[in-house]
């Protein structure tokens, strides 16, 4: 029992941490803070579900299913895993895309992008 706790605790703090290093800055502020939060969350989340439904799919496939069954329960359990991770991160990716973006974050893409645009 202390296994899916462990993985889940573990799976969570790695997604969180991961997506707060290395997510593009947002604007500062109440707003820009809450959905820095809320897509860090979301994505330590997925990751957290993600590592739980890998445990579940080999549990089940240890349990000593051979041929036909076991393919059944990999693919079973593959497809909950994407359905319920892609559920997560297009949350995240939505609060994050909905989110107002870092002053001045505008003009370095239209200069990256097109350099005589600034010149004009």
């Amino acid at each position: 029992m202390a296994a899916p706790i462990a993985i889940f605790v573990v799976c969570l703090a790695a997604g969180v941490y991961a997506s707060s290093r290395w997510l593009p800055d947002l604007a500062p502020g109440r707003v820009g803070g809450i959905a820095f939060f809320a897509v860090c969350g979301l994505l330590g989340a997925a990751a957290a579900v993600f590592g739980l439904d890998i445990y579940g799919i080999v549990e089940d496939v240890g349990e000593g299913f051979r041929g036909l069954e076991e393919g059944r329960i990999l693919g079973s359990g593959l497809g909950s895993l994407l359905w319920q991770t892609g559920v997560l991160v297009a949350a995240a990716l939505a609060v994050y895309l909905l989110a107002p973006p870092q002053e001045g974050a505008d003009a370095s893409l239209v200069s990256r992008a097109d350099p005589d645009a600034g010149s004009a």
